[in-house]
């Protein structure tokens, strides 16, 4: 199971998280509703949503919260 933490907001006012393994997913539904994560191209915050993650995954507190 994939672990998200949320790092911030890009350029298209998408949130963007981070996994254990230090890839990058955006949610291209901005936060409203149910999730639409996707991996983003170049690994890169501002990079375009590409492929919609696939497998399970959960949305974990970031240790400094």
């Amino acid at each position: 199971m994939r672990k998200l933490k949320f790092i911030g907001v890009d350029f298209w006012d998408n949130l963007v998280y981070r996994d254990e393994t230090g890839r990058l997913w955006k949610d291209i539904n901005l936060g409203v509703g149910e999730p639409a994560l996707h991996s983003v191209s170049d690994n890169e915050s501002d990079g375009e949503p590409n492929m919609p993650i696939t497998g399970k995954y959960e949305f974990v507190k970031n240790e400094e919260e």
